[in-house]
């Protein structure tokens, strides 16, 4: 693939702010400051792509696909199950609970939990091979962190989120819920975060035969009351970051039939069940088989695929050993 034009780049992005606009945090502030145009076509598309990286990180689809042209930063990106950061220090109580990554280009999450002292998430996200730093936010939401600008903003209301890059390859996102003086508190987490590269996303879960036309997408591992959990996600391929079509899970609790009627089926060699596209309580539910295994923990398969392709799927499933030794623990 090649690379996006200037002009293309900018045209996408600014359709993609338009459409988004009701439902991107603090969007009027990123539009404004794009519609100031600046010297050079070159600093106006640096702006563009620090707006459009910037709301990815906010969990905001853009639905563009302007970084799927951009080959690897860096040999670093290339194990995409490598997280590459950590805080060097969090306040006390924190602890370890979700780490998920996604293939290049798409964001890594690690998330620490203090109870009723908040949450705070970590995502990192690639750059591509244009270098910071950037200057779209107005004054009072620019932050400098290692000499580099970067911003801070209220985000879904009841959150604050700071935005930065420490290196030419990365941008963190640190997204602190319910913690008091978070922007303080976000201001010495971003001072103190180091470089991690040893630290794994590695689950229970291996796809071993998908349809043609997916492909692995994610790994998501965390902690439930009855042990660890594994989700895998498979999207269409060519589109690491498009959302799922097919989810498989391993896990302690049996799928929610949510008012439909299971349906008995052979599963792996044993009676699991099938339930239908459901509406309930639980909203919109694809439809999907599962089946309990020797030890009382289920494996579940859902999508936007038919049934026969669900038990296929889960039918060539790899159980493999995982890694949850890091849950419950602070920074290392």
């Amino acid at each position: 693939m090649t690379r996006l034009s200037e002009d293309n780049t900018e045209d996408l992005i600014r359709k993609s702010l338009e459409r988004l606009a009701t439902r991107a945090p603090d969007g009027s502030e990123i539009r404004d400051a794009l519609n100031q145009r600046s010297r050079s076509r070159s600093r106006m598309a640096l702006a563009l792509v620090a707006a459009a990286v910037a709301i990815i990180a906010l969990g905001v689809p853009l639905g563009l696909r302007a970084y799927t042209a951009v080959p690897p930063a860096s040999p670093r990106n290339a194990d995409w199950a490598v997280l590459p950061y950590k805080p060097g220090w969090l306040p006390d109580g924190f602890k370890e609970a979700i780490r998920c990554a996604k293939p290049y280009p798409a964001p890594q999450t690690r998330d620490w939990s203090a109870g009723d002292r908040g949450q705070i998430q970590l995502t990192t996200t690639p750059l591509d091979d244009r270098r910071g730093p950037w200057t779209i936010a107005p004054a009072p939401n620019q932050i400098i962190v290692h000499g580099r600008v970067g911003m801070v903003t209220e985000v879904y209301g009841d959150a604050t989120m700071l935005t930065w890059s420490p290196d030419d390859i990365y941008l963190l996102s640190l997204t602190l819920y319910g913690v008091k003086e978070p922007r303080e508190v976000g201001q010495r987490i971003a001072d103190e975060m180091v470089k991690d590269d040893r630290a794994r996303v590695s689950g229970e879960l291996r796809f071993g035969r998908l349809p043609a036309d997916l492909a692995l997408s994610g790994v998501k591992t965390f902690m439930r009351v009855n042990g660890g959990a594994t989700e895998l996600e498979a999207t269409n391929a060519g589109q690491p970051a498009a959302a799922a079509v097919v989810t498989a899970s391993i896990g302690g609790e049996r799928p929610e039939a949510d008012g439909a009627e299971p349906v008995t089926v052979k599963v792996r060699g044993v009676d699991g069940l099938y339930l239908p596209v459901r509406e309930g309580r639980l909203g919109h539910q694809d439809e999907t088989v599962a089946v309990q295994l020797g030890d009382g923990r289920w494996l579940t398969v859902w999508g936007k695929r038919d049934r026969a392709t669900l038990l296929d799927i889960a039918e060539n499933l790899q159980i493999i050993p995982g890694d949850y030794s890091w849950f419950g623990k602070p920074p290392e």
